[in-house]
């Protein structure tokens, strides 16, 4: 009786109409719908073909790990950093199912992409709108102007760069991606990744420098050079000093504002003295780690996400 009683069950489960099951099936993240819904049933399969499933990948979710200092989870933390396999698995059961759908595609800060995962994912997913690429993401030229030469209608780029991965090829992103008008910048923002954003990122209309490590020159060069631009978020920034060059005044915050006003520019500033954000940001080492709690949030909602 009660086996008949579960078959019985399952049946009406089986036989949901597809609008419904996918309705259902929002409520799950990527992974369980690719390794789980999906494998239940022949109706289940079908239902998680449906595109908008597959609007929105979040693989921030899909890679997040449990929070803690135990070597236990220490030594779990580092084995998931480096399982390239995982990665890649994820995506391939991914893209079976979404079939080129997705236009939001948000990679986990820490997440450790390759060459051949972007080129993956180009490959798959020509039709991304707003990307947002981690802090670890080794990638050659070849790899970067394969990938943006597919993301043409990319509105939204999101990076967490760090130097140690070498120079992003902004380059590139300026070459293909024409519709690009809004970029959010986290990392450490350099004289050289300035001039790069300035020389082929004009289309720019919002700019987020949010967290970031900045120098106020660099900024100016961003505010005078971007003639598109029209806010840019320069909140909880932690200021460098810059290059000082003899005779030449020192470039202030007030510098900053008045050549903002002069380009038409909103500058987005938080209370420095008077900032919890600020306050709570711990000292240089930790700062990547602080980071990757608020990235996600920004003062222009167009780079939410």
């Amino acid at each position: 009786m009660d086996k008949a009683a579960s078959s019985r069950n399952v049946s009406k489960w089986a036989d949901l109409h597809r609008d419904i099951l996918a309705m259902i099936f929002h409520k799950l993240d990527v992974r369980d719908i690719a390794m789980g819904a999906s494998r239940v049933c022949i109706s289940w399969f079908l239902a998680s073909h449906n595109k908008t499933l597959w609007n929105t990948l979040d693989l921030a979710k899909v890679q997040q790990v449990e929070e803690g200092l135990s070597l236990r989870i220490i030594m779990k933390k580092i084995i998931k950093f480096f399982d390239i396999n995982e990665t890649r698995q994820n995506l391939r059961y991914i893209t079976k199912l979404s079939q080129g759908a997705p236009k939001n595609l948000f990679f986990n800060l820490d997440a450790y992409i390759q060459e051949d995962d972007l080129v993956f994912v180009a490959e798959r997913m020509p039709n991304i709108e707003k990307l947002v690429l981690p802090r670890w993401c080794f990638q050659s030229k070849k790899s970067y102007q394969f990938a943006f030469s597919q993301w043409r209608n990319l509105k939204t780029l999101i990076i967490a760069h760090d130097n140690l991965t070498g120079n992003f090829v902004f380059q590139e992103v300026g070459m293909n991606c024409n519709n690009l008008t809004n970029l959010k910048y986290f990392g450490d923002l350099r004289k050289n990744t300035a001039k790069l954003i300035v020389s082929y990122l004009q289309s720019l209309r919002r700019l987020s420098l949010q967290c970031s490590f900045v120098r106020n020159d660099e900024v100016l060069l961003l505010i005078t050079g971007l003639k598109n631009l029209r806010i840019l978020n320069f909140s909880h920034c932690k200021e460098l000093g810059g290059e000082r060059i003899p005779n030449q005044e020192e470039i202030t915050i007030g510098n900053l504002k008045q050549a903002a006003i002069q380009n038409y520019v909103i500058l987005l500033l938080c209370p420095k003295d008077n900032c919890r954000v600020c306050k709570a940001q711990p000292k240089f080492c930790m700062f990547w780690s602080y980071g990757s709690k608020i990235w996600r949030n920004d003062e222009i909602k167009e780079l939410e996400f």
